[in-house]
């Protein structure tokens, strides 16, 4: 009979049964195991109908055990190729292709080749949030002027922000400090948000593939806003000195640069004085950071998906959600700087709040907030906009480091031969 299949009887079935077999094709062992169970299971019915008495419980015991055995061979084959996977991956070693080679043929692919994308990703964070800091520092020492000037009024400007208020508080600081005044506290700023950015971006996605659905890898609204809160937590503790020495840089005009600021409170107040304010300080950022971040993905998911992922897209998506965000825990900001500056003797975020409004009402509480608006809108902006753009360069990058490094490798073997 021609075809690929040939039909024949079992020799041992005496016609009990017709057995299927294909050419050139090979059974595995728990199939051959059955097969032989089978067989043997058939004899036994045989010989019964002959008058024999025999049990068909041992080629039924058989059939068991050939299963149990051919699956204990199946997981030990799957754990050692999920271990030889392992092993293979945590040995890979990371191609450094020579930077000639790059240059010349696959300049794309550099970033990635010399930092690696980890490192990549990580410097992005801290660049997108240096750029966001500096380019809105004028808004932001008007906002920390307006803040603290209820509890002290060592500069012009915080005299003019007591008497005039905003308008007037801001131009005491061109007068009195001249255009670099604007920018005074600046450098520690940017010194801590490098890090800080970074940290927060960074552990912003670690915290996000946590807290995601192991079986979907979905986020939920929770998720995203523990993602976001996690990460402000993280950042500010690893930053938070630079945070404290910022701040007594912006209101206290008789100070010169970060390393003096830095040794007068370490000999005036001690090592302790570093986390004033700490506790309020991540209770007014992780609510802020979570909001942020969770309404940046939501509101970034009702965009158009033709400009969803573009630069307009993603800084429409990041101003509703700084707009969130900053209305709803504005007055623990204000709560955490008066708790920093050097007279406050509150110890904890009630007291400290409770002594703003016995003072200047609850509008204390809301002090700085035109400013920080105006300030956060597009600073965060600019900040989750280059880096959602310096992530696409990277992902880029990558891709073009892998096909060089395909090549790169192809040619080394090609020399040792």
């Amino acid at each position: 009979m021609m075809g690929s299949n040939n039909t024949q009887r079992d020799d041992d079935d005496g016609g009990f049964r017709l057995t299927t077999t294909t050419h050139g094709e090979k059974k595995s062992a728990f199939e051959n195991a059955v097969e032989r169970t089978r067989r043997a299971v058939r004899r036994e019915v045989k010989t019964t109908q002959n008058g024999w008495r025999m049990s068909v419980g041992l080629p039924l015991a058989s059939v068991t055990f050939a299963r149990a055995k051919a699956n204990e061979q199946f997981q030990l084959c799957a754990a050692a190729a999920a271990a030889k996977k392992k092993t293979t991956t945590t040995n890979e070693k990371p191609v450094k292709i020579p930077l000639a080679r790059m240059l010349k043929s696959n300049r794309e692919g550099i970033v990635v080749n010399a930092l690696g994308k980890t490192v990549a990703v990580f410097l992005a964070g801290g660049i997108a949030g240096a750029l966001a800091k500096t380019c809105t520092a004028p808004l932001d020492r008007l906002k920390i002027i307006m803040q603290t000037s209820g509890a002290s009024q060592q500069s012009a400007a915080a005299k003019a922000a007591v008497s005039g208020g905003l308008i007037p508080a801001f131009l005491a600081i061109g007068k009195t400090e001249g255009l670099a005044g604007y920018w005074r506290g600046n450098t520690p700023q940017v010194a801590r948000v490098l890090p800080y950015s970074a940290t927060m971006l960074f552990a912003y996605d670690f915290y996000k593939k946590k807290y995601a659905d192991k079986s979907t890898g979905e986020l939920s609204v929770q998720g995203r806003l523990l993602a976001g809160a996690s990460a402000a937590c993280t950042a500010t503790i690893v930053t938070y000195p630079l945070d404290i020495i910022r701040l007594r840089l912006s209101i206290d005009p008789t100070t010169t640069n970060m390393v003096a600021v830095f040794k007068n409170i370490l000999r005036e107040e001690g090592a302790m004085a570093f986390a004033k304010g700490l506790p309020a300080t991540c209770l007014s950022i992780a609510p802020y950071s979570a909001l942020n971040f969770c309404a940046f993905d939501l509101f970034k998911q009702t965009i158009p998906e033709d400009i969803r992922n573009e630069p307009q897209g993603i800084a429409m998506a990041s101003l509703m959600a700084t707009a969130v965000a900053t209305g709803s825990c504005y007055p623990l900001d204000t709560v955490r700087r008066q708790m920093q500056m050097k007279s406050s003797t509150a110890t904890n975020v009630v007291a400290a709040a409770k002594n703003i409004v016995s003072n200047q009402g609850v509008g204390g509480l809301f002090k700085g907030f035109v400013p920080n608006a105006v300030k956060n809108m597009p600073n965060k902006s600019i900040q989750l906009t280059t880096y959602d753009v310096l992530k696409k360069f990277i992902a880029r990058s990558e891709v073009a480091y892998e096909a060089e490094k395909k090549a790169y490798l192809k040619d080394l073997k090609m020399k040792r031969v």
